[in-house]
């Protein structure tokens, strides 16, 4: 999150990227979402602890549908491939191409070469294979949603 942003506007920019992300994920489609996400994104508080809790309550929502899968690593995993930062893959029925989408602060980059490509499948997997099921990622999740303080 930009730090020049003041808290009121980090709580408008959350609650739109909420807004968005239901009417993405809220209707039928075929297309499938798996994240993968690190537990520090659900212990460090960004916004107020509403904020936190509405979103990991959407978070569950989400992660109950049918095309949405969520997985948690844990911190007693220790170091993974994914603290190098976050990327999306981004697959097509044939002939497209598949994609590997890179954003920071500043910009976006997508990788369009089948070897950057599969070495995102490759972290991805390792990834997939160190995380919490699930049914034990929607635990934690509420149960980290319950520790936070008010």
């Amino acid at each position: 999150m930009r730090k020049d942003l003041a808290t009121p506007q980090v709580e408008s920019l959350v609650r739109v990227r909420i807004e968005r992300q239901n009417s993405r994920l809220g209707r039928e489609t075929t297309a499938r979402l798996w994240a993968i996400l690190d537990e520090a994104v659900l212990r460090r508080t960004v916004g107020s602890v509403e904020v936190m809790r509405d979103q990991m309550r959407k978070l569950v929502e989400a992660s109950e549908q049918p095309n949405v899968t969520v997985e948690l690593l844990p911190f007693s995993l220790g170091a993974h491939p994914g603290l190098y930062g976050p990327f999306v893959i981004l697959t097509f029925p044939h002939p497209t191409p598949d994609l590997v989408w890179l954003e920071n602060p500043k910009n976006s980059v997508y990788l369009e070469s089948p070897s950057d490509v599969d070495n995102y499948m490759d972290i991805f997997d390792q990834l997939r294979g160190t995380a919490l099921d699930p049914s034990e990622t929607r635990t934690r999740i509420v149960r980290i949603s319950k520790e936070l303080e008010e």
